[in-house]
């Protein structure tokens, strides 16, 4: 019993100069967030605008709900988009995908894209968007996820799936 309570003590004194130690402890996970956006464009001749929203609660991934409070770095790895249903094929004209919650924003802009069923519309970190999102999700609230633009016909549907793909670093102490 003498020599557990020493062992206690040195792993104490241990952690409190050392306190790189405490980085060993991180724990490294992927959270993968997913959303479809169902898109309905009225009839229409040409360049038929359409707009769609949906939200995200970042403690819906397990491990991000699990260490919610001990969250201390996220990095988006990647954000797309791609079409997993509609009723004809179309073009995009012009579009505008927005992340965002009540203090942040992050908006990218899509451009002369064929929409049909398998496009993946790549979302890349030029302009930063995805540090802002990395923000997004360390303030831990719902936050939205919107679409806006214009196709070339009207009087379609599609569903564009918004993937958002993670590495978190949590430590549990």
């Amino acid at each position: 019993m003498k020599n557990l309570k020493y062992l206690l003590m040195l792993i104490l004194f241990t952690g409190v100069v050392f306190p790189g130690c405490k980085k060993a402890l991180d724990v490294k996970f992927n959270a993968t967030y997913h959303t479809d956006l169902n898109v309905d464009v009225s009839a229409g001749l040409r360049n038929v605008s359409f707009n769609e929203s949906s939200t995200i609660d970042p403690a819906s991934d397990p491990n991000f709900s699990k260490y919610f409070d001990k969250i201390k770095e996220i990095e988006v790895q990647d954000i797309k988009v791609e079409i997993t249903s509609i009723t004809k094929n179309v073009n995009l004209v012009t579009g505008t995908l927005s992340i965002y919650n009540e203090s942040r924003s992050a908006a990218w802009n899509m451009n002369d894209i064929p929409l049909e069923v398998g496009t993946v519309i790549t979302l890349d970190n030029s302009s930063g968007g995805w540090s802002t999102v990395s923000q997004i999700l360390k303030d831990k609230q719902t936050f939205t996820v919107h679409v806006e633009g214009e196709v070339d016909e009207g009087d379609v549907s599609f569903t564009m799936k918004v993937t958002i793909t993670t590495k978190v670093t949590a430590n549990p102490l």
